[in-house]
């Protein structure tokens, strides 16, 4: 029995736990849906709610478009990078009001995805507030819509599963190589804070040692000096 519902869990053969959500970390029924979503504890995945927002119709380009796409996309990259080497940053090309502009961040460790989350969860990003929150997406092969990988998705950006804005290898190479360098360059910092914090201290201790030195070695001088003379006794 075991070995079944570990076996049909999060597929469409499991009428307690909803496919979707398990997939894809939405549902279009939200917390109608008659099925359970359960919401990790933790995860190397975070989501960001509706944070990419399409410029709209009319007003850009194709170009213009693709352009504003992806200078979203580096400036996510990079910021999010600097809590942990990123293993895919991906957002959804789908419009269905549960999906649309979702940004998902999959780092290489779930502490660095935990570290993330507390500090990005309620700032703000151009006027909006940053909704973050654990996702149960950890294979994004199960989560992406093939059709659509394939450019043969009839549902079109309505479908459930999820549209992939595409990347160019060559940023997302860049991008990489980048943070990389961002964060050895900040690791390099602050060990050399720590370091001169350590001298600093160290050198302050030294300072205290002298002083209690000092103090201890003119008040056995002042001891000495007001000791009475031996008195000499007539015999």
């Amino acid at each position: 029995m075991a070995k079944h519902l570990a076996r049909i869990h999060g597929t469409e053969e499991d009428k307690v736990n909803c496919p979707f959500y398990f997939k894809i970390g939405a549902c279009r029924h939200s917390d109608r849906c008659s099925r359970l979503h359960h919401k990790p504890a933790f995860s190397q995945t975070l989501l960001f709610q509706h944070m990419y927002k399409s410029p709209t119709p009319g007003t850009m380009s194709p170009e213009e478009q693709m352009e504003d796409f992806l200078c979203f996309y580096e400036e996510w990259y990079m910021e999010l990078s600097k809590f942990g080497r990123l293993e895919g940053l991906f957002i959804a090309d789908n419009v269905g009001d549960h999906m649309i502009g979702h940004t998902y961040a999959k780092f290489r460790d779930e502490e660095e995805a935990t570290d993330c989350l507390q500090v990005m969860h309620g700032r703000y990003y151009s006027g909006r507030l940053i909704l973050a929150e654990y996702s149960p997406v950890t294979d994004f092969r199960e989560a992406r819509c093939r059709d659509f990988d394939e450019d043969n998705c009839q549902r079109g950006g309505y479908c459930n599963f999820l549209h992939v804005k595409p990347v160019p290898f060559p940023l997302m190479q860049s991008l990489d190589e980048d943070s990389e360098l961002d964060r050895r360059a900040e690791t390099a910092r602050k060990e050399s804070e720590e370091r001169s914090s350590s001298r600093k201290k160290r050198r302050r201790e030294d300072r205290g040692d002298r002083e209690r030195d000092s103090h201890h070695h003119h008040g056995h001088h002042r001891s000495r000096s007001n000791e009475r003379p031996p008195r000499d006794y007539d015999d």
